[in-house]
């Protein structure tokens, strides 16, 4: 029981958001149709809705920004690299 107090959330308030997202409509197409082929496709399409969701400035996306520009004619051969052998 320990372990689990020292878990940290940092927006509960955000958490409990997604969870409710996630969790009425699939309890609600459970009741409805009764059938669990809905059931799937619906936790994942909330899934992606509530992945989606976020909160302010924060972000958990792993972005990769690169600045750098590549130089050249793109034929993949530098200055001096071809040579001329049907010369």
């Amino acid at each position: 029981m320990k372990k689990l107090n020292s878990i940290k959330i940092k927006d509960r308030k955000l958490i409990f958001f997604k969870i409710f997202l996630i969790a009425v409509p699939s309890y609600i197409v459970a009741f409805l149709t009764e059938k669990v082929v809905f059931v799937v496709p619906t936790i994942a399409m909330m899934m992606m809705i509530a992945n989606s969701i976020e909160l302010g400035n924060t972000t958990n996306r792993n972005r990769i920004e690169d600045d750098s520009s590549v130089d050249g004619d793109g034929d993949g051969f530098e200055e001096g690299d071809a040579t001329d052998a049907g010369v």
